[in-house]
């Protein structure tokens, strides 16, 4: 009998220490609730795409006049200045020859001599002067350049066209120009220069102004040359389209169903201001993609669709 209520004692110690041990454990705690992400969708549309490439281009005046001194002497009287403008014919120097000078004024007003001394030079065309080389005073041997003329007419525009887009460069493209106050001229491709800039590696092309505007020279300028054209291209906003780090796939997260996005593999073609084309996909454009919120998103995502974000 003693035995037995031992081991009854032993079994019934036991028992009560289970179950405080089984008292003090943490209750389970149940699984967490998937997060939808808020995204905001959208669908693809077709439309045309055109590109365009942003080309570096100076103004320079491909005329220009030397006006030359006709006879050895001194510049009597200068006629114009920098930034004038002349008519052909028109007397802009005055040069005493280096014998009037010699002779001196005495001589020279005796009316039995009748010799001056003085000989004027002309324009020989219409134009503004950029240049003046010589001052009232100055010595100058004949053949000297006093000044020079530019041609408001022979105004271009000089395009430097990078080697690897001379495929779309042609004489007769039409080409925008923008200036440096944000107007916009119109302007035409015209003859290709036998020359490469070796700095840039550019080919230049001289540009014609369609209607006449007066420019300064070695004004730098900005030129939209277009490119292709991608007619009824299925396009997606710039902001819809995912990729990798090192930007070798692309996807799009589209939506199966009001909740769950999944991943959609693309291939970009043209872009345009904010657009993407997406060539051979299967995407129509009824099929909604995220357009915002797609960034980190997994294949397979909870998505809760809102109107912004």
């Amino acid at each position: 009998m003693t035995n037995r209520l031992i081991i009854g004692m032993l079994l019934v110690g036991y028992l009560i220490m289970g179950c405080k041990k089984d008292a003090a454990l943490p209750p389970v705690a149940p699984p967490a609730a998937r997060i939808a992400t808020q995204v905001v969708v959208g669908t693809p549309v077709r439309t045309t795409l055109r590109d365009s490439f942003l080309m570096n281009a100076v103004t320079v005046f491909t005329n220009r006049e030397s006006i030359r001194a006709t006879v050895t002497g001194y510049v009597d009287k200068t006629r114009v200045g920098v930034g004038t403008s002349v008519g052909a014919g028109q007397e802009v120097f005055v040069l005493q020859t280096r014998e009037a000078a010699v002779l001196g004024e005495e001589i020279l007003s005796d009316s039995s001599i009748n010799i001056t001394g003085m000989v004027p030079v002309v324009s020989r065309n219409t134009g503004i002067v950029t240049q003046l080389f010589y001052l009232d005073g100055d010595f100058v041997v004949e053949g000297d350049i006093l000044a020079e003329l530019t041609r408001p007419s022979a105004l271009a525009i000089k395009l430097y066209v990078p080697f690897e887009r001379g495929d779309l460069v042609r004489t007769g493209k039409r080409v925008q120009i923008r200036l440096p106050d944000g107007r916009l001229l119109a302007g035409t491709v015209g003859q290709l220069l036998p020359s490469e800039d070796i700095g840039s590696q550019t080919t230049p092309y001289l540009v014609a102004l369609n209607t006449a505007t007066y420019l300064p020279e070695n004004l730098n300028l900005m030129v939209f040359v277009p490119g292709r054209v991608s007619r009824d291209a299925l396009t997606v906003p710039a902001s819809a389209i995912q990729t990798n780090e090192v930007q070798t796939s692309f996807w799009v997260m589209q939506l199966v169903n009001d909740s769950l996005a999944v991943r959609h593999d693309v291939h970009p073609g043209m872009r345009g201001d904010s657009l993407v084309e997406l060539r051979g996909s299967s995407l129509n454009v009824g099929d909604r993609i995220v357009l915002q919120g797609a960034y980190g998103l997994e294949d397979s995502s909870l998505v809760s669709v809102v109107s912004k974000l």
